[in-house]
């Protein structure tokens, strides 16, 4: 499957239908655009075709609180970055932290009580792995100062060490360039990979904590390595952020761009809350099952906005751009599925039923690659149908 993400909204979508719930709106009948496909022949189902009304602002500080964070994914470095080796999917994958309680499904539980204590405010985690072999996790977390934020690594470095190993419990480990930085090993054992050494670090740098957890089979030093190199990429990336004053979160806009009132929203709860949101070319690749693949076509085709919904729409430079993404994501699919019939009247779409026998459809919108998925081929290709239609009417 190209995107790990979607088997979450595969199971949304399952949870939904239990619920005998439908998205809101009602299919609306446009006129295309010149060079448009005829809407009044497409098959839309139960989605929405109108874009929303400008989204406004988050109009709370708990969901400005969640924006916030995804703005913040955009400078928060992926472990292919650090090593390109470290692409697939792990364990969570890509998640807002907006609450300190959350820090209990990245580390330790009593991390989380910690980071209370020293005011947390939000985070972003990304974690990626080498099959067996390799392990990056690297979380950035904001606090609300630089003196709370030195306080919180001091302390959050002390109770990981309390972390008990394989081989007993942690010791103190240095990390090569970064001599403030609270670190420990470990050793776990994997019942495929063996013993793994493992270090989990953090480090203060202004207002945030960086926290890593690297695994290698090759030995603590290269699992601490892996830490000092993606600490030499994040202070710099993090620096670039603008962040807003917690005091503003209310007042964030929710939709800048204008790209995510085009998309069809998800209407269930969204676990990692990364979705009904627009994300930067760094933050899109946190949620691509190869990210170090997607940057280069990203790259190619001048995708640098990506808006996360029930389906995904990504902005390319230009119409040729959008083919081209979706070429490539057809080419990444393709070999692990089973071809599907195209969507009803949109010749140029793609479907494929996938390894867990979900469906996935892709189709292209003037500058815009369609991505769509559903429990069965008619929900996936109705997305499909609904999501362009929006688009251009």
């Amino acid at each position: 499957m190209r995107h790990p993400f979607l088997v979450i909204l595969f199971a949304i979508a399952m949870l939904s239908a239990a619920c005998s719930s439908t998205v809101a709106g009602t299919p609306v009948r446009a006129t295309g655009a010149q060079g448009a496909l005829d809407f009044d022949r497409l098959d839309v189902g139960p989605y929405p075709t109108k874009p929303s009304q400008p989204l406004g602002v988050a109009g709370d500080p708990l969901r400005g609180m969640v924006i916030e964070a995804q703005r913040m994914a955009n400078h928060v470095i992926g472990p292919w970055e650090v090593d390109p080796v470290l692409t697939k999917w792990f364990g969570f994958g890509a998640m807002v932290l907006p609450r300190a309680q959350a820090l209990g499904l990245i580390g330790p539980g009593d991390l989380g009580m910690v980071a209370s204590r020293h005011n947390f405010i939000n985070g972003f985690a990304t974690a990626r792995t080498e099959d067996d072999k390799k392990l990056l996790l690297n979380a950035v977390l904001r606090f609300p100062d630089d003196d709370a934020a030195t306080a919180a690594a001091s302390a959050l470095g002390e109770t990981a060490m309390r972390q008990q190993g394989a081989d007993g419990p942690a010791q103190t480990v240095s990390i090569p360039g970064h001599s403030g930085a609270k670190a420990n090993t470990y050793t776990t054992v994997d019942r495929t990979a063996g013993k793994r050494h493992a270090v989990r670090s953090f480090a203060a740098h202004g207002p945030y904590v960086f926290m890593q957890l690297a695994q290698s089979t090759d030995g603590a030093e290269q699992a601490a390595e892996m830490v000092a190199k993606t600490l030499d990429l994040q202070g710099p990336e993090i620096d670039s952020f603008r962040a807003t004053d917690p005091s503003e979160f209310a007042d964030i806009s929710i939709d800048p761009t204008g790209l995510l009132a085009q998309v069809i929203p998800v209407e269930a709860p969204d676990p990692m809350l990364t979705k009904n949101a627009y994300y930067e070319r760094r933050g899109a690749l946190h949620f691509q099952s190869d990210p170090t693949r997607s940057a280069q076509l990203f790259a190619d085709t001048g995708t640098d906005l990506v808006a996360m919904a029930k389906a995904s729409v990504y902005e390319a430079e230009d119409a040729a751009g959008a083919k081209g993404v979706v070429d490539e994501f057809y080419a990444e699919v393709s070999p692990k599925s089973k071809p599907a019939n195209p969507v009803r009247n949109m010749p140029d779409s793609r479907c494929m039923q996938l390894e867990d026998r979900s469906f996935y459809c892709l189709a292209t919108a003037d500058q815009y690659a369609i991505e769509a998925a559903g429990p069965t081929l008619l929900d996936a290709q109705q997305l499909t149908a609904a999501q362009y239609v929006m688009l251009l009417s």
